[in-house]
């Protein structure tokens, strides 16, 4: 269950159209709640298991690879980029690294929230094209695979 918190100083309840469009953003995102809680008042959203689908928004479907031609790994949203493990100085898929087929390679924050960039397929890190605090708009190459054949 992903849980955001956060206070807002003039928190007001949705109403229900805009609670039924939130619904629709959580499931297009593959989320199955939101929690936004300010002082005393608090507003939840729990999606049952079969309403959230089982491939999320976020989730690009796998490149079929062409030889040793690069894969980019693009941008699934809009964010700041962070290539770093959260809460540590190490890389998650620095160049040279091996990475697997859905394998986390970088991170957007959206506000509080935290969305995965994951590898499409096996390869081996290429390049690096964009660093750590960028703004990345969807569909930003973030960087590019050499990919694994098995």
């Amino acid at each position: 269950m992903t849980t955001l918190q956060n206070d807002f100083a003039s928190f007001q309840i949705p109403t229900a159209g805009e609670t039924a469009q939130i619904i629709g953003w959580l499931r297009n995102a593959g989320l199955d709640s939101l929690e936004v809680t300010a002082g005393e008042r608090s507003f939840k959203i729990v999606l049952s298991p079969a309403s959230v689908p089982a491939t999320t928004a976020f989730q690009a479907p796998a490149p079929r690879p062409k030889g040793d031609e690069p894969v980019a790994v693009k941008s699934p949203y809009f964010g700041v980029l962070s290539l770093l493990r959260p809460m540590q100085d190490a890389p998650l898929a620095p160049v040279g690294s091996a990475v697997t087929a859905g394998e986390t390679v970088a991170l957007l924050s959206i506000g509080p929230m935290q969305i995965s960039v994951t590898a499409p397929c096996a390869g081996t890190v290429a390049e690096v094209l964009a660093q750590t605090g960028d703004l990345t708009g969807y569909g930003t190459t973030i960087l590019t695979l050499i990919p694994r054949h098995n």
